[in-house]
């Protein structure tokens, strides 16, 4: 995963290119498509936010690159250029260049965001839910198979044992 520098950079120079495109004039359909790689920029920025970041090795020694005090200035940053964006976003839709699109079309924009990322959070629960679901099943199969198996070699013994020393 890249650093929040990086992140924030990409963010920044995607919407940079969408403020160009929508002062030309440019289609819906470049606004659009220059719209969905900020958000994707974002999202991955907000995603480093959260914590997402590689788990630490186990046994490994855990370094980190920047003081905390480095990486919290990174992630107020952050935070602070995502809300201007927005804040530029919203303005576009009420009084600039996207005002055709009204406020209803920006309230329809941003409930569409929030459903698509609500199917997503529970896609993933889901599939959670689904890995653990099928690890419990395949430990119990083969807790049951491996007591199935013990028994037959169990009893195969006895009858054994009996047929061995049953008098002729």
């Amino acid at each position: 995963m890249l650093d929040p520098i990086s992140l924030l950079a990409t963010a920044t120079a995607v919407f940079n290119g969408l403020k160009k495109a929508v002062e030309l004039g440019r289609e819906a359909e470049d606004v659009f498509g220059q719209l969905g790689k900020w958000a994707s920029a974002v999202s991955d920025l907000q995603e480093w936010m959260s914590g997402a970041q590689a788990k630490p090795p186990l046994f490994g020694r855990i370094v980190f690159a920047k003081s905390a005090t480095a990486e919290a200035f990174d992630e107020y940053a952050a935070q602070v250029k995502i809300r201007e964006m927005e804040k530029t976003l919203y303005n576009w839709f009420h009084y600039g260049p996207l005002q055709h699109l009204g406020r209803d079309g920006y309230i329809e924009f941003t409930h569409m965001r929030r459903r698509i990322k609500e199917q997503r959070e529970k896609m993933i629960y889901e599939q959670i839910r689904r890995r653990k679901r099928f690890i419990k099943n395949t430990s119990d199969a083969i807790f049951i198979s491996v007591v199935v198996g013990m028994g037959s070699i169990i009893m195969f013994h006895i009858v054994q044992f009996m047929v061995d020393r049953w008098p002729e």
